[in-house]
């Protein structure tokens, strides 16, 4: 028996409309005026519009028509499918999963986008409070992440560039990840340095010899300090900070896992073998390096941490079962990490209110304390997960901290009583064939990219004065429409030779949302808009070009000293 109870009513202008458990979900006088009235009232340009509740599609009708772009909105109703089939043809969600829901408004809030206005059709709130309670909530959650995803894009830009076209060195002497592929059996442990991992530490010391231990980012230092050398570390940060988690570290038999925004100094102080690889992320540089340099480096999915990288290495790199441990993605005990990461910390009411700290379902059935970074972590494991095609079991032996959707657990000391065999020691030699690198034909290609550097800044320099030449306050004259389109052309295949993503994302981003038109935009306003929005745009690329030419004259200096 349906939990709905659904009863048709004519209208008094001769529409219909539908009550639900004794609600109304359009008026019983006209229902189309009140679908203006309410449209007119709540609808928002330029913004992702997030329809809840379609009923007979009076609002849905109303919205779309004052919507521009029909990827700007989402209509979602948990009834839809209990009411009689529109003819109308728009698309509905009709359930509410929360990983999908999310995935939809990820795509929706493309370039890391925060505007959505949430419009609640009537009585929709009464009939389906907790549907809506999560729905709103899973709309915060995006946006949160979005808000730190976009920050740490603006904060690294720069120091991502630079780190590239270093790293295009190391690659050319060194490693693809490729040459690790599914290259192990065995039981692969990936820790993470949340608190939980140091009652961890003392059964995977243990277990050392027996199983392939992967390490993330600054989660060496803790496993050192209990004399317990990983096999892989790996390493995504760009930051100069991340650099100084590995300053300092010698004489271990570590390998080293890397993606090309680490740090590139990181690289170059580690002796041991390394291996490089690309964010999926980044496919256009995945493309770039195998176009310059002809080596395959594996795109690797990843997330907002490190952590999120190594769980997909691990997967990569074995067939056998994985286990993680020290993944809490919360303030376990009011800490920040395992006592011996550099980043550890205690956990205070000024930080509790300075992170915006909340709660959420923990690996014990308890409540605990995460924050937005932490959530967006935890989603990308999720997410990860749940299009994981890893043939063996993956665990949550973390055994503290946040319960990660859709990954079993299972206590540490079950995983090494089930798969790992301690009787006997792992073979983990790995055999490299890499031949001395021609580091001359590497200098030529270096000098090739400060010629287009060359030909972008005088081209860059050029435009800035076609625009400022421009004579008219209210258009764009013929001539110079003229001369942007060619110099534009010469940009845009010049810029097809080289890669400069990392350095200009903050400048793409801005440009297409900084100069949206506003409603009943003059002429004279729109060309206003449009002159500033190439100014900025040609101003900006030219001094990201100017400062990629720099990092890569340094590159070249350090293959000179090689």
């Amino acid at each position: 028996m349906s939990k709905y109870h659904i009863e048709y009513l004519p209208t008094k202008n001769n529409l219909e409309t539908v009550m639900v458990n004794g609600y109304l979900l359009h008026s019983k006088y006209n229902p189309v005026q009140e679908s203006t009235r309410i449209i007119e009232k709540e609808f928002e340009p330029n913004v992702v519009h997030v329809l809840f509740g379609y009923g007979l599609g009076y609002l849905a009708e109303t919205l779309i028509a004052k919507i521009n772009d029909p990827s700007k909105l989402i209509i979602i109703d948990p009834i839809y499918s209990f009411l009689r089939e529109s003819e109308k043809g728009y698309s509905v969600i009709s359930q509410f999963e929360k990983l999908e829901f999310e995935a939809i408004i990820e795509k929706a809030l493309k370039n890391f986008n925060k505007k959505v206005k949430v419009i609640c059709s009537p009585n929709y709130d009464k009939i389906l409070p907790e549907e809506l309670k999560g729905i709103l909530k899973v709309i915060k959650d995006v946006q949160m992440s979005n808000v730190v995803n976009e920050n740490t894009l603006r904060r690294y830009a720069d120091s991502w560039q630079e780190n590239y076209l270093h790293n295009l060195l190391d690659v050319y002497q060194n490693n693809s990840l490729s040459k690790l592929q599914k290259y192990y059996s065995c039981p692969v442990v990936v820790a993470s340095g949340g608190p939980s991992l140091t009652k961890q530490l003392p059964l995977l010391k243990k277990m050392q010899d027996h199983v392939i231990i992967i390490a993330a980012g600054s989660t060496i230092n803790s496993l050192l300090n209990k004399e317990i050398e990983p096999d892989y570390i790996v390493t995504v940060d760009g930051a100069i900070e991340n650099y100084k988690h590995f300053k300092g570290i010698k004489n271990i038999k570590s390998k080293l896992i890397y993606a090309m925004t680490s740090h590139y100094k990181i690289q170059g102080d580690f002796v041991n073998d390394k291996y490089a690889f690309v964010d999926s992320l980044n496919i256009e540089y995945k493309e770039h390096i195998n176009k310059i340099l002809s080596i395959e480096l594996p795109l690797i999915i990843g997330g907002a941490s490190v952590a999120n990288f190594a769980y997909s290495i691990a997967s990569y790199i074995t067939t056998g079962p994985i286990a993680m441990i020290g993944q809490d993605l919360a303030y376990t005990d009011n800490r920040s990490h395992a006592e011996s990461n550099k980043h550890f910390k205690k956990i205070d009411t000024n930080f509790r209110e300075k992170r915006e700290l909340f709660e959420i379902p923990g690996y014990t059935g308890d409540m605990v304390s995460t924050d937005y970074v932490f959530l967006s972590m935890k989603n990308s494991f999720e997410a990860l997960h749940k299009h994981s095609n890893h043939d063996a079991a993956i665990y949550n032996c973390t055994e503290g901290g946040a319960k990660i959707e859709e990954i079993d657990q299972l206590p540490f000391s079950d995983f090494f009583e089930m798969y790992v065999d301690d009787q006997t020691q792992l073979n983990k030699e790995v055999v490299n064939d890499r031949t001395n690198a021609d580091i001359q034909k590497f200098i030529r290609i270096m000098d090739e990219y400060i010629a287009s550097y060359n030909d972008l800044i005088k081209e860059l320099k050029l435009a800035l004065k076609v625009l400022s030449q421009n004579k008219s306050n209210l258009s764009f004259e013929t001539k110079t429409l003229k001369k942007l389109d060619k110099i534009d052309g010469i940009l845009k295949m010049k810029f097809e030779q080289i890669s400069l993503n990392y350095i200009t994302n903050p400048i793409t981003l801005d440009v297409l949302r900084n100069y949206e038109p506003t409603f009943n935009e003059s002429s004279r306003d729109t060309y206003r808009r449009v002159y500033n929005q190439n100014k900025e745009m040609y101003s900006r690329l030219l001094e990201a070009i100017e400062k990629t030419k720099g990092f890569t004259m340094d590159v070249i200096e350090e293959a000179k000293k090689i």
